[in-house]
Parts: structure tokens; sequence; C-alpha cells
């Protein structure tokens, strides 16, 4: 499809064509600068004619050299706006230069020589004109950085993270985060330290800090924290190669800083979105595994009072995690506090098989640390289904209805988890009845959505037989009274 600049070249070549004709009978030759016909045609018609034809010849050229220009870019082959905008003053300065000589006589020496004056009075009242134009096309001959890149800075004091939309005469424009257009002068852009976040890889390396008493084991803390940016990869918001991790940072004042490095492609979203879920997962892993957020102060007051136990083992700590699972929320603390007490820690390795498809049971796991992979049997093998993160349950139909297993559960890392058995739950029940209904229900709204998960990767269809209600189910199971 012809462009604008091809058909006004095309328009202008036409034009340039009849004036030669013109030129021809009138002035005697084509080139209407040149003919011997000028003197007896007239001042009008023998400046006039030459006058337009080295006009026309200019924005020929010019319209020619944007045309070719916008065939590159759909070729891929991009040609800088600013040197495209460079090469039309040159054609038309010379062009200028050119009707001065030839149509009106005027010596190219006396030009030139006016000229340099000129240019030395201009290029002292406008250097910084003069240097932002400069700099604007050094930046568009500088391979490490062009229009699409994403770049961080500090300007006047200021951060500035955004996309290069254009390098103008006088400024480079930038979009920052919100779609703020920002202008800096190219003088000054070319004079402080730019982060070229797009080159070599639109992968580019971010970080954020955590602090924890140094207490606690830090293996123990670099593998929590290594799943809860697995959990960020995942859900996609972080680049799954090159692979984030974890490493300690510093140790100061009884805290160690742990920073967490992972790589996003610029662009996608800003910054601060991916450290806040990198942290937010953390923080969520942290408090499932029962280990405190805490100021320094708390961490001086733990260190002096402390028993020295592991401290999921601790009670207060056991119950703070059961009262954000599933199913376990709706229990009073007096209800959690017994559940803490009765409750054991499984330790699964990387690779072993905790819960098997079709195996009876009576129990229900709450994650704690590490993660697991749901496997069911499938018409062409097994087949993994979902994952397993802390503060996840699992097991719930059988612990509260007797059901067999639904799926395999393996552990994907190391992994501990909280044991909660019907015996455990019985005691609850006796004592407050009313649970059953609340459980019931809860379980009635997450069963369909936990039987699509499973049914659907496999091909199965998702409209098995409703099962008996929850409630009678759950009463039959605990033998309650109605």
């Amino acid at each position: 499809m012809m462009n604008k600049y091809w058909t006004r070249s095309a328009l202008l070549a036409v034009a340039g064509i009849l004036l030669a004709f013109a030129s021809l009978e009138i002035l005697g030759g084509p080139l209407g600068w040149l003919a011997d016909g000028r003197e007896a045609a007239g001042l009008l018609v023998g400046d006039g004619i030459p006058l337009l034809q080295l006009l026309l010849l200019a924005m020929l050229l010019d319209h020619l050299m944007w045309a070719l220009a916008a065939r590159g870019r759909t070729l891929d082959m991009r040609v800088p706006r600013l040197a495209l905008q460079i090469v039309t003053f040159l054609i038309y300065a010379l062009s200028f230069c050119g009707i001065l000589n030839q149509v009106f006589g005027l010596s190219m020496t006396a030009m030139l020589g006016a000229s340099g004056v000129i240019g030395l009075i201009l290029g002292f009242g406008l250097r910084g004109l003069v240097a932002d134009v400069f700099s604007g096309i050094a930046l568009h001959l500088d391979a490490s950085i062009g229009v699409g890149d994403w770049v961080d800075l500090q300007y006047r004091g200021r951060d500035l993270s955004g996309k290069v939309l254009d390098f103008a005469w006088r400024t480079v424009v930038l979009a920052d985060r919100a779609d703020n257009l920002v202008l800096i002068p190219n003088g000054e852009f070319a004079g402080v330290m730019v982060t070229n976040r797009s080159r070599p890889s639109p992968l580019s390396k971010y970080e954020c800090v955590l602090e924890l008493d140094a207490d606690h084991d830090t293996a123990r803390i670099l593998a929590i924290l290594d799943n809860a940016l697995a959990r960020a990869v995942q859900d996609g918001m972080l680049a799954a190669l090159p692979a984030p991790y974890v490493q300690v940072a510093a140790l100061k004042d009884g805290l160690v800083t742990y920073r967490l490095v992972y790589f996003v492609e610029v662009g996608a979203r800003s910054p601060g979105t991916h450290s806040h879920v990198a942290l937010q997962y953390g923080a969520q892993f942290l408090r499932a595994a029962g280990v405190p957020l805490a100021s320094p102060r708390q961490v001086e007051w733990r260190r002096h009072g402390g028993d020295g136990r592991h401290v999921i083992e601790r009670p207060e700590v056991r119950v703070s995690v059961l009262a954000s699972a599933p199913y376990l929320a709706v229990l009073s603390p007096q209800e959690l506090a017994v559940i803490a007490a009765e409750t054991v820690t499984v330790h699964t390795g990387a690779g072993q098989t905790l819960l098997n498809a079709g195996d009876p049971g009576e129990t229900m796991f709450v994650v704690l640390e590490g993660s697991f992979d749901v496997v069911i049997d499938g018409p062409h093998g097994p087949l993994d289904v979902a994952r397993l993160w802390p503060g996840d349950c699992f097991g719930e139909m059988s612990l509260f209805t007797g059901a067999p297993r639904s799926a395999h559960v393996r552990g994907r890392t190391a992994c501990l988890t909280l044991e909660v058995t019907k015996h455990t739950m019985a005691g609850i029940f006796a004592r407050n009845p009313k649970l059953v209904e609340r459980i019931a229900e809860l379980i009635d709204q997450r069963r369909s959505v936990n039987q699509d998960a499973l049914l659907r990767p496999a091909g199965l269809p998702a409209d098995a037989p409703q099962s008996p209600g929850m409630l009678e189910r759950i009463r039959e199971f605990f033998r309650l009274a109605k």
C-alpha cells in the first residue's frame, strides 16, 4: 500500500516535469537556472521558474527520503526520526543556498563568511539549544539505547523509571510507569548515569529484603523464602529463568537480612508490583511456618526470655497458624488451643509421597513449609493437577467424612505439615455440635471447585453424581445426633 510520502513524491515529480517543459519552451532549457533565455524572459519569469524548480527539487528529495524511511520501518529497518529531520534541514538549507547563488547570483564565499559570523553569534546565544541538538544526534548514534527501551535514571534528585518514546530536537521523551510524559533536555540526559533495563536482555534483575531474628535456622528460612519465590513464579509474576534466589545479605544487631533476588520482564508491570508479590508471599509463608516478623525490640525480648524450642512447637504459634487455615478459622481460640495441643508435625522429603489415591484416612494436613504436587491417575497415566503451598489444607474429606484419599500428594520439596486427626475433631464436635453445620457449609463451597480442578486436567466429566448432603455425612461419620 502506497504511503502518503510516495503519493506526494509522485505529484511533485509530475509538477517538476511540467516546470521543465515550461522552462524549455520559455527559457530555452529544461533547467531554468542554466537556461540562456532568462534575461529575455524578464525578472518575474526568468527568476521565478528556476526558483520554483529548485524548491520542487528540495521537496521531492525530502518526501522521497521520508517515503524510503517509512518503507524501512515496515521491513524492521528503523531510521531515527531526528536523523531524518536533520537531513530535511540540510536539504532545504542547500536548496536555499542554491537559490541565492544560481537564481540571484550571490557569491557562495560571501554567503559562507556571513553564515559563519551569524553562526558564531547564534551559537553563543543559543548554546544550550545547540548542545541539546548535538546531544540528540549523539544519542541517536548510540546503539546502546533506543526508542522503546526501559530506563532508570536519577534526574535532579528524583529517581525516574520509564520507556523511551522519542529523541526529539531538544528533549528525550519518556513515559513513566503512570503513563505521564517526562521531557528531559538531551544535554542533561546525556550527562546522567542511565540504567538500560531492556539491554542486552528484556529480563531485568530486581531485589527486595526481609529482616528476621538471627535465632532462626538460616537454612530453614532460606528454604521458606525460596518456596515463596517459586509460588510467585507459578503465578506468572516473576520469570522462571533465570531462576529467582534468596541469599543472606547482612547480619547486624541480632537480625539477619535476607535478599530476595528475582528477574522480571521490564515494562510488563511496575517493579513495585513484583516487590509487593515477593514480600507478600514471603510474609505469608513465614507466618504459615510459625516464624514471627518481629521488631528489634520484640526480637531482643524473645532472645532473653525464649524457652529454646523450635518455634512451631510453641502452643501459641500453633494456634496462630491453625487460626488462618481453611475449615479451622471458624473455631474459637480455646478450641484451636485444644487442636494445637494434639496435632503432630509430619516431615515429608522431596519426592516422597505423603498420601496415595484410594487409601483410607481420617486425618487432614495443614501445610507449614515446602510445597506438594497433587497427582491423579488420568486416562494416559499420572497427571499433575495442582500444587499446595504453605497455608493450604488437604485431606479434609477424609477427616470429616472418612472418604478415601482422592489423589496422590507428593512432596515437591522438603515439607512440614500439621496433622489434624478425627479423634481431635470428635472432641471439638462433642463440646460444640453447631460447628458441624458451619464446617459442612465450608466444605460444600470448596468441594465443587476442588473437584473441577482435579477432573478437568484429566479430561474427565465434571458433572459426576452428587454425594449425599455433607452435613449428614459428617454427622454419620462422627456419630452425632441430629
